[in-house]
C-alpha cells in the first residue's frame, strides 16, 4: 500500500497545486477500499454478532427489513421478527429501543433505505444494561451517519393480495440543520386478512369438530416524530413521540360437531355468528438528555417515558344450539364487552466510563405501570330474553419495578476478551379483582448475573462462550380471573396466582472468517408458564387458564454458511436443531415429555444485470416435525422475489410471493387429561405483493431514533 502511494506521489511531484489535490483524493480512495477491502461480511464480538450489511449485495437497493432478512439467525415470518432460540425480539435503532412491533414496526423498518445501514449487530445474550425480562434477544441496527446538513424523503406504497386485499402507504421525511434534527414518519394501512382454525377433541366416546372462521376488517394510522437539538458538541436533547390508532372489526364464523365414533350420528351441532369491534390506540412520549463528560469517552443519559395504551372491545355472537340425545333446540344471542387500559411511567440512567484498566458502565431505572381491565359479558335467550349466564369483572394490576447494573469489559491483550455484569431488580406487584374482592400482593428482588469471554487466536478464527440469567413475568392479561366465554361451554381465564419463571442461558459459538458460524445452547427454565386446558366431560365444559406448569431443559445446536459461488449468486444456509426436556408439575400431564426439532432454511439472491439494478431471491425454510407436549407436524414456506431500480436507484419496484405452496400451516396435538386435542391455524400467509418506494433529497442523512425506557412493559402489554 505506502509503495502504492509513494510512486503516485513520485509520478505528480513537481505539477501544479491542483494535480497535487487530485492526489491526495487519490490516495484516499485507495486507503479506503483497502480498508472496505479488510472489512468481513460477518464478525463475533464478545457479546454479539455483527453483520456488515454494506458488503452484501442482497440487501442492494432494499429497506431496513430486507437487510433483517439477510442478517444470520434472524427470521421473518409473517409479521413477527424472530431469532433462533429465542421467544422474543426486541429491534434497536442505533442503540435505542424502538416502541414498535408486529405489522407497525415492519413498516417503519421498510421506511429505512439499506444504503443508510452501516451494520446489524445480534444479540442473543443481552448484556446486564438491558431490562432482563423475557427469554428474548436484541437486534441492533447501526445507521451511517452524516454531518452534513441537508433533507431526504422517501414515499412508499405497497398492495397484498392474500384471500383479500392490503394496502400500505407511507412518508418519511429527515431533516438536519446545524444542531437541529429531525425526522417524521407517517404510515396508513387498511385492508382484510383471513383466520381459520380447525379444532379436533377426541373424548371417550364421541368427537368434537370446531371450524372457526374470522375475517378481520383493519385501518391503522402510524405516526413517528423524532426531534433532536444538540447545545454543544457534548451535551443534547432529543423528544419522541409515537401513535398507533386503529379502527377494525371482525366477521366470526364458528360451527361445532360432536359425533359418535360408532356411527358417525351427530349428538350436538352449534353455530355461531357475529362481529367483533375494537378501536384499539397507543402513544408514548420520551424524552432524553446525553451529556458527554470529557474527551475520554464518559457519557451520561438520562431517559424519561411514559406510555398510554387503550383497548376497547365489543362482541356480539348469535349461537344456534342444537343436541341430538335428546333433541332440542336453543338459540342464543350474547353481548361481550371489554376494556383495556395501560399507563407506564418509567425513568432510567445510563453512565459509560472508560478507564485505563477496563471500561466500566452502570446505571438504574425505575417504573411504575397501572392496568385496569372492566369486562361485561351476557348470554341470553334469543326466544325468551331470558338471561343464561353473566359475567361482569373488574380487574386492576399495579406492578412497581426498581433496577440497578453493573458492567465492566476489558481485553487481555490482543487475543482475549471478557465482559461481566450484575443487574437486580425489585418487583412489588398488586391484583386486584374488585368483582371478587381478591387481591395477591407479591413483593421479590432477584439478580440477574451476565459472563462473556472470547478467545481470538487470529484473524479467521475466533471462539465465545456467555451466561445470563433472565425472568419472565407474567403479562397483565395472563393474570386478569376474569372469564371470557366463547360460549356457555368455553370459556378462558387469567391466574393471578401466576409466578415469575426463570431463564438460565449457557451459549458457546465459534466463527470462521465470515464463511462458519456455529453455536451450542443450553437453558435451562424454572416454572415454565403455559395456557393448560382442563375438560369437565360430564357438563360438556371446556377451561383454558394460565397455569405455571413445568420447569424445562433445552439443549440447541445452529450452524450457518455464507458463500457466493459466482458473482452473480450471494447465497447462506442454516440449520438448527434442539432437543428439549419438559418435567411438568400439574395432575394435567402425568408424563416428562422429551422432544427433537429442527429448522432449515436456505436464502439465495441473483445479480440479473451488469447495471446491477435487476435482483431475484428465491428463499425457502422448513421446520422439521417434533414431538413433546405438543407434537408439531412439518412446514416450510417458498418464497420468490423481484426488485428493480430505476431513476440513478431512486424509484425501486419489488414484486414478491410468498408461501407459494401454502405449506406453513402445521398441525398442533396434545393430549390432556386423557383426552386428544388437535388444531390447525392459517393466518393468510399465501399472499402476492407489489410494492413502489420513492426516495429523493439527500439520502446521505439519518437521524437517530431514541430509547424508550419502558419497552418491557410495552411489549407485555401486547
Amino acid at each position: 500500500m505506502k509503495r502504492l502511494i509513494i510512486a503516485i506521489s513520485f509520478i505528480c511531484f513537481g505539477v501544479a497545486n491542483a494535480q497535487q489535490q487530485k492526489q491526495d483524493s487519490i490516495e484516499k480512495e485507495i486507503q479506503a477500499v483497502e480498508l472496505k477491502a479488510q472489512k468481513k461480511l460477518i464478525e463475533r464480538k464478545v457479546d454479539r454478532l455483527v453483520f456488515n450489511v454494506e458488503n452484501a449485495v442482497s440487501v442492494v437497493g432494499g429497506d431496513a427489513l430486507d437487510a433483517l432478512k439477510a442478517t444470520p439467525s434472524v427470521r421473518i415470518q409473517g409479521n413477527n421478527i424472530q431469532l433462533v432460540g429465542k421467544s422474543s425480539v426486541r429491534v434497536m435503532i442505533n442503540d435505542k429501543i424502538t416502541q414498535l412491533s408486529g405489522e407497525a414496526l415492519q413498516d417503519y423498518l421498510k421506511s429505512i433505505p439499506s444504503a443508510n445501514i452501516l451494520k446489524i449487530e445480534v444479540i442473543t445474550n443481552p448484556p446486564s444494561k438491558y431490562e432482563a425480562e423475557g427469554n428474548s434477544g436484541l437486534i441492533n441496527i447501526q445507521l451511517k451517519r452524516s454531518k452534513q446538513n441537508n433533507w431526504s424523503a422517501t414515499l412508499r406504497s405497497s398492495y397484498l393480495q392474500a384471500t383479500y386485499e392490503r394496502l400500505v402507504h407511507g412518508a418519511n421525511f429527515n431533516y438536519k440543520k446545524d444542531k437541529f434534527s429531525a425526522l417524521v414518519d407517517v404510515n396508513y394501512s387498511y385492508g382484510r386478512n383471513l383466520y381459520t382454525n380447525d379444532i379436533f377433541y377426541d373424548y371417550p366416546d364421541y368427537q368434537w369438530n370446531n371450524k372457526l372462521f374470522n375475517r378481520n376488517h383493519r385501518k391503522n394510522w402510524g405516526t413517528l416524530l423524532n426531534l433532536e437539538y444538540a447545545f454543544t458538541d457534548k451535551s443534547s436533547l432529543g423528544l419522541q413521540f409515537m401513535g398507533s390508532f386503529t379502527d377494525r372489526y371482525s366477521d366470526e364464523f364458528a360451527d361445532n360437531f360432536a359425533r359418535k365414533y360408532s356411527d358417525h350420528s351427530l349428538i350436538h351441532y352449534y353455530k355461531t355468528e357475529g362481529l367483533s369491534q375494537g378501536t384499539p390506540s397507543n402513544i408514548s412520549l420520551n424524552l432524553n438528555y446525553v451529556q458527554k463528560l470529557g474527551n475520554d469517552g464518559k457519557k451520561l443519559s438520562v431517559d424519561a417515558d411514559y406510555f398510554d395504551m387503550a383497548n376497547p372491545e365489543a362482541n356480539h355472537f348469535t349461537s344456534l344450539l342444537q343436541d341430538f340425545i335428546p333433541a332440542t333446540t336453543e338459540t342464543q344471542y350474547s353481548q361481550n364487552n371489554s376494556h383495556q387500559n395501560v399507563k407506564n411511567y418509567s425513568i432510567k440512567t445510563d453512565f459509560e466510563m472508560p478507564l485505563s484498566w477496563a471500561n466500566l458502565s452502570f446505571g438504574g431505572r425505575a417504573a411504575s405501570t397501572k392496568t385496569k381491565n372492566l369486562v361485561d359479558i351476557n348470554f341470553f335467550n334469543q326466544d325468551n330474553n331470558n338471561l343464561i349466564l353473566s359475567q361482569k369483572d373488574h380487574f386492576e394490576y399495579t406492578e412497581n419495578i426498581q433496577a440497578l447494573y453493573f458492567s465492566a469489559s476489558k481485553s487481555f491483550g490482543e487475543k482475549w476478551e471478557t465482559k461481566v455484569g450484575l443487574r437486580g431488580e425489585a418487583t412489588q406487584t398488586n391484583a386486584n379483582s374488585i368483582s371478587t374482592n381478591e387481591i395477591t400482593q407479591r413483593n421479590y428482588t432477584k439478580l440477574f448475573p451476565t459472563l462473556y469471554i472470547m478467545y481470538k487466536p487470529n484473524e479467521n478464527h475466533s471462539f465465545s462462550a456467555n451466561y445470563g440469567r433472565r425472568i419472565g413475568r407474567p403479562s397483565w392479561g395472563k393474570l386478569n380471573p376474569a372469564r371470557w366465554y366463547d360460549s356457555p361451554k368455553s370459556y378462558t381465564a387469567g391466574n393471578p396466582f401466576l409466578q415469575p419463571s426463570f431463564i438460565n442461558n449457557v451459549e458457546f459459538n465459534y466463527a470462521y472468517k465470515s464463511l462458519l458460524n456455529f453455536q451450542l445452547s443450553y437453558g435451562k427454565y424454572i416454572d415454565n408458564t403455559a395456557q393448560i386446558s382442563r375438560h369437565n366431560v360430564a357438563e360438556n365444559i371446556t377451561i383454558m387458564r394460565f397455569e405455571n406448569f413445568s420447569n424445562n431443559t433445552s439443549f440447541g445446536a445452529s450452524i450457518g454458511v455464507n458463500y457466493k459461488p459466482f458473482n452473480w449468486w450471494e447465497a447462506s444456509a442454516e440449520i438448527d436443531v434442539a432437543y428439549a426436556e419438559v418435567r411438568p408439575y400439574i395432575d394435567v400431564y402425568s408424563n416428562r415429555y422429551s422432544s427433537w426439532f429442527g429448522y432449515t432454511a436456505s436464502k439465495n439472491t441473483f445479480t440479473l444485470n451488469s447495471k446491477k439494478t435487476l435482483f431475484a431471491s428465491v428463499n425457502y425454510d422448513y421446520n422439521f416435525p417434533a414431538k413433546g407436549v405438543n407434537d408439531i407436524t412439518e412446514y416450510s414456506s417458498l418464497d420468490i422475489g423481484f426488485k428493480y431500480l430505476l431513476l440513478n436507484k431512486n424509484l425501486i419496484l419489488g414484486l414478491h410471493f410468498n408461501d407459494i405452496f401454502r405449506s406453513s400451516q402445521p398441525i398442533y396435538k396434545e393430549i390432556s387429561q386423557g383426552i386428544l386435542q388437535s388444531f390447525s391455524q392459517y393466518y393468510d400467509s399465501q399472499y402476492v405483493r407489489f410494492s413502489l418506494n420513492y426516495k429523493f433529497g439527500n439520502n446521505k442523512i439519518s437521524v437517530s431514533s431514541r430509547a424508550s425506557g419502558n419497552q418491557e412493559e410495552k411489549n407485555r402489554a401486547n
